[in-house]
């Protein structure tokens, strides 16, 4: 099923790149095609925001009226979210969703060949075999042992390479070849392997793009999470405990997004660059919208229930 998966939006990516004939705009206009697929989903998260930031004030009354009784606080925290039709979980949905197409669109980046091109890489046929094998000759590799366990290995962990080794034999004509140069930045490489390099990276603006992948990753993943947190009123009328995990959550997010761009191929962090804007920019605009229909967004406050015991009225 997975398999799949992938395949689909490595079709997706390889429809968009026959057009535009270029790796990185079609990472672009692919982020942009997933945003819109995902569009009733992010509405229907950003509703749950809302709704989440209009009970912040009735939430926090309740904080301070049950401090002292935790199960208390609970049951009456999840009648005013039953009463309002709030999902706690509600926000999270595009978030879940976001990992599985990163995933997969990893796989498609490292797989490009498999995935964009259809060429197997288990049980490879000979054709296939040497194939690769004559590019990698003529690229100047040396090849020592088996050639199918050396195609196989390429076709397992590299065929970033293969494709490279297509461009440099058969140019722009063969059918193996991708253009993962996107305004100097080579796609295919890891901001990692810039390390090495920036003894002198003026002479090489690549490097200094390749650096500037993951910190711009990180700013954007960083300015998500506090618009996200400022439209849900998850920055007010919290106790010390929910803000100060809150506040780990909000950094671990873009901690783990600067680590990964920064190993992964380029091409990973670029997706997550312009998923991260346009994610932004849905959410200012959502979040617009629905401040002009102000009235969709009407709290109920649960009924309190009648209290016994009372005394009567003095006649």
């Amino acid at each position: 099923m997975w398999h799949y998966i992938v395949m689909a939006l490595g079709w997706i990516v390889r429809t968009i790149y026959d057009l535009v004939q270029n790796y990185g705009v079609a990472i672009i206009l692919f982020t942009i095609v997933m945003k819109l697929i995902l569009l009733p989903l992010n509405i229907k998260s950003q509703k749950a925001m809302k709704k989440q930031q209009k009970i912040q004030p009735i939430l926090a009354e309740l904080q301070k009226k049950y401090a002292n009784d935790q199960q208390k606080l609970q049951q009456e925290t999840m009648k005013l979210y039953k009463e309002n039709n709030v999902s706690m979980m509600g926000g999270c949905l595009p978030m879940l969703l976001q990992m599985p197409i990163l995933i997969a669109l990893y796989q498609a980046i490292q797989k490009p060949l498999t995935y964009m091109f259809n060429v197997p890489y288990k049980d490879i046929p000979a054709d296939i075999v040497d194939k690769i094998v004559s590019l990698a000759e003529k690229a100047g590799q040396t090849i020592t042992g088996d050639a199918a366990k050396y195609a196989s290995n390429l076709m397992n962990t590299d065929q970033i390479s293969i494709s490279s080794w297509a461009g440099q034999v058969g140019g722009k004509l063969h059918e193996w070849y991708i253009n993962f140069n996107f305004l100097g930045l080579d796609l295919s490489r890891k901001p990692q392997d810039a390390i090495n390099a920036l003894a002198d990276p003026v002479n090489n603006i690549g490097v200094v793009l390749l650096i500037l992948i993951p910190i711009l990753a990180v700013v954007s993943s960083v300015l998500q999470s506090k618009i996200s947190m400022k439209q849900s009123g998850q920055d007010k009328a919290q106790n010390e405990q929910t803000q100060s995990m809150n506040s780990m959550m909000k950094w671990m997010m873009p901690l783990m997004t600067g680590w990964f761009t920064f190993i992964l191929p380029a091409g990973i962090g670029l997706y997550w660059i312009i998923s991260g804007l346009v994610q932004i920019i849905q959410q200012l605009a959502l979040n617009y919208y629905f401040d002009k229909k102000g009235e969709d967004f009407v709290v109920k406050v649960p009924e309190k229930r009648t209290q016994h015991g009372k005394k009567g009225k003095k006649h």
